[in-house]
Parts: C-alpha cells; sequence; structure tokens
C-alpha cells in the first residue's frame, strides 16, 4: 500500500504540539529573546488578521476560496525530511472556530508530474522538494487539494526523536508483538516492540511508527495505531515543560510562521481537545504507471474531501 505512511503522524503531532503551544513560545521570546528558534522568520511590520490564513498565489474566486474568504480556517503544509527526501508530507488544516484540525497525508509516490518528459522518479510528489525547495512544493500541494497554503513547516526526524525523549517518552497500547529486520533499508531497521501497553522512547517510537506488516486490515490498522500515537503524544506534550521542548523543536524546524502569527493563534487554540483531530489519505489508488508504481489522486474524492472541510457539501 502506502510506503512511508506510517511517517505522517510522527512528524504532524510535533506540528499541533507546537501550535498549540504558542503560548509558551511568546513566554520564551518575552522573556528570553537571546533564544535561536530555528529559522523562524520575525516579521518587522503590523499585519492583519486575515494575511495569516491567506495564500498570495490562490485563486479566490472558487467556491473553495470564497468559503475560505468566510472562514477562520488555516492550512500548513507539513514535511518530514529523510536526508533530502519528503518522505512525509502532510496539509494540517485548523478550523479555529470549531477548534477542529484535519491532517490530509499525501503519499511520497502521488503522481503529479512537473514536466511531460520528465523521467518515472520525477513525476513523484516526493521529487518536487529537492527541485523547486519547500515553497514549490506547497505551490503544487495548494493546486492539487484546491485550497490556500502558503506557511509551511519542515522538520527533520531527528528533531522528532529528541522531542519525544524530551517530553519521556510516549506510551501506547502495542497491538501485537512488532518484529521486523530489513538490514538494506536507511536507515536500517530493526524492530521488535512487545505486545501490549508499553512507553516508547524517541527510537522505538519511529520504529513502532515505521511498521506496517501484521495488520488484519492492512492501512486501517496502521491508521489506528498512528492515530492512538499522535493523540496520546500531544497529550503528554501539552502537559509538559512546553517552553523546553518548543525550544529542542524549532532547533529541528524551518517555517515561514513568523513569532507574531504565532502570538496571534495563542488565544484561539485554548480549549482544543486532541479528540478534534481528524486523519485523512489523500483520496486516490495506487497503480503501476511507466515501470513503477504510483499513487493517482482521484480528483473527486478530493473535491469531495475540501468540500466537507469548508461546508460545502
Amino acid at each position: 500500500m502506502i510506503k512511508h505512511f506510517f511517517k505522517v503522524f510522527f512528524a504532524s503531532f510535533l506540528l499541533i504540539a507546537i501550535i498549540l503551544s504558542v503560548t509558551a513560545l511568546g513566554y520564551i521570546f518575552l522573556v528570553d529573546k537571546d533564544i535561536v528558534i530555528g529559522k523562524i522568520i520575525f516579521a518587522n511590520d503590523e499585519k492583519s488578521e486575515a494575511a495569516f490564513y491567506e495564500s498570495s498565489s490562490f485563486d479566490y474566486g472558487t467556491s473553495i476560496g470564497k468559503a475560505a474568504s468566510n472562514m477562520k480556517r488555516f492550512n500548513i503544509l507539513l514535511a518530514g525530511l529523510e536526508n533530502q527526501r519528503t518522505d512525509t508530507i502532510i496539509a494540517l488544516s485548523y478550523d479555529m472556530e470549531s477548534k477542529t484540525a484535519d491532517l490530509i497525508s499525501l503519499p511520497r509516490d502521488t503522481y503529479l508530474p512537473r514536466n511531460a518528459d520528465d523521467n518515472a522518479e520525477l513525476k513523484k510528489i516526493n521529487a518536487i522538494y529537492s527541485h523547486e525547495g519547500i515553497e514549490g512544493l506547497a505551490l503544487r500541494v495548494q493546486e492539487l487539494l484546491g485550497i490556500p497554503i502558503e506557511k509551511y513547516v519542515v522538520i527533520d526526524y531527528e528533531g522528532v526523536i529528541a522531542c519525544v525523549d524530551m517530553i519521556g517518552g510516549v506510551e501506547v497500547n502495542v497491538p501485537f508483538h512488532m518484529e521486523y529486520t530489513d538490514p538494506y533499508d536507511d536507515p536500517p531497521l530493526y524492530i521488535d516492540i512487545p505486545e501490549g501497553v508499553q512507553l516508547l522512547n524517541g527510537e522505538q517510537s519511529l520504529k513502532f511508527l515505521r511498521y506496517r506488516k501484521g495488520y488484519d486490515n492492512q492501512d486501517l490498522g496502521r491508521i489506528e495505531a498512528q492515530q492512538q500515537f499522535i493523540k496520546s503524544a500531544v497529550k503528554k506534550t501539552l502537559g509538559f515543560q512546553l517552553p523546553a521542548v518548543i525550544k529542542e523543536a524549532y532547533s529541528h524546524i524551518e517555517t515561514n510562521i513568523n513569532v507574531s502569527d504565532l502570538l496571534y493563534l495563542a488565544g484561539d487554540l485554548v480549549g482544543f481537545s486532541t479528540d478534534k483531530i481528524n486523519t485523512h489519505i489523500l483520496p486516490g489508488m495506487e497503480t503501476p504507471l511507466e515501470g513503477l508504481s504510483f499513487y493517482i489522486p482521484d480528483e473527486e474524492g478530493i473535491k469531495n474531501l475540501v468540500y466537507s472541510l469548508y461546508g460545502l457539501n
């Protein structure tokens, strides 16, 4: 099925925790401005509330565009890097009125050719970052989903592992004994996690989320395990010493979400519950094409999903 889909939740829990922790981030910024938090862009000019939700390249004349103009919903692209590959691509859509977060994962094999004469490997969505950068990837995801996306967060997995260790691990209920060995994977993969309730450290969490064999219902079973992990991780993070977690996280992050935006979001995010995290996979299906396995997007399915987010169904 969808190779590497397991990684989406590992990065997305951190992103949500960061967004939900903006009050603590403001505290850090106000108390100690000498703390360098990753590659954050600091805005010098005053911005209106609407500016955060908007994308300068999006067509607001569409049905979605008109709905977006009248909603307090923002979208952020999350890209998880393994070396220079975007093995994780997520569109996070957050409705600030209902306090609901929707995570739309885009399989790395999604068919999204840039040029008709490119070789097959370059027609996958995970090839875009290395050629067009994160801004180019954000634009292509915006076009694919038909929603405004200009803000982004790029994170490496070392940062996620470090943050899981910082909060003292994440408790999950492992559905069965997970055993797997692949010395040829990058990095080599050796998994041995006992069945039952386990407190997983950073390395173990990565292995738990990388495991994809053994579920009775394949991807649905894996998604349920990932949902359990993300909710447990967010809950644990929100009860921790957030300034230290955020500082650690941002040393591994590149983002164009500036501090003033984060502070603006702080008040609206009070009261968010992990029960309001919804997960989705980009509608589509795996199809062999040009000698490779591609994930072909379902345009009608994507439209229905996006319309449901914007209340147009």
